[in-house]
């Protein structure tokens, strides 16, 4: 199974996904988490140290370091993952797809976006794996990773009006791409009329995320919620999600 995570900037798109990530695969399965985010910050919400995230080498950056280009062939997904894939709590294998670190010629943007499509296309989602891919905030970026008919498209949205009509345009466009199954995310709801002005925007199954102190004061000390206390609301909440895309898988 895979999973583009997509939103508008700062509904909460990389703590949704790093605790879905965490939930599933402390229930054993294979998890690989994809930080498609230029600017990634994947890791600390699956729970990887500080510098750790900071040290890794993304799989644009690492391939422009080797002299590689777009005329080379397209390298193996299962190779990049082994070269640069790095380990994260409870067996999840973490990768970053590209990171702007410096003033450049090109548009490492367009680049990062590429690698997103190539590596989440071709990655293997086969034999209990499961791939989450944390997207850049905005509607590009699921454009770029082009999910296929039968990907899952996870649409996270904050309460507000401007990331709700994010989340109506990020559903409809999936639907575009022919997606299948996509699922709404109402994250940091504070009560039964977010839910329904998320619900009635995208017209689609929302599995509801309540506010929660604990994510916040997690935020704050840059751990990860899930370790911070796995049995808060939002992480039960995510522990449901998790459940609700494996009995749909």
């Amino acid at each position: 199974m895979k999973v583009a995570v997509t939103g508008k900037g700062g509904a909460g798109k990389s703590t949704i996904s790093g605790a879905l990530s965490r939930h599933l695969a402390a229930q054993g399965h294979e998890v690989v988490a994809v930080d498609g985010d230029p600017n990634p910050n994947l890791g600390i919400s699956l729970g990887v140290a500080r510098e750790t995230v900071e040290s890794m080498e993304p799989i644009l950056n690492a391939l422009i370091a080797v002299g590689h280009t777009h005329d080379d062939p397209a390298p193996d997904p299962e190779d990049l993952l082994a070269r640069y894939g790095v380990a994260a709590p409870d067996g999840i294998v973490l990768v970053a797809t590209g990171k702007i670190e410096r003033p450049t010629d090109s548009c490492l943007c367009c680049g990062s976006h590429m690698t997103t499509r190539q590596f989440f296309g071709d990655l293997r989602a086969d034999d209990g794996r499961i791939v989450i891919a944390d997207l850049e905030a905005g509607l590009n970026d699921l454009l770029w990773a082009d999910p296929d008919p039968d990907d899952v498209v996870l649409v996270v949205a904050e309460p507000s009006a401007k990331s709700v009509e994010i989340a109506r345009r990020a559903t409809s466009l999936a639907a575009d791409l022919g997606v299948k199954r996509v699922l709404g995310v109402a994250n940091r709801s504070a009560g039964d009329d977010d839910v329904a002005r998320m619900s009635e925007a995208i017209g689609a199954d929302v599995v509801v995320v309540p506010d929660d102190p604990a994510v916040e004061h997690a935020d704050h000390l840059g751990r990860a919620p899930f370790d911070l206390d796995p049995t808060s609301p939002a992480m039960l909440a995510i522990a449901a999600l998790a459940t609700q895309l494996l009995d749909g898988a």
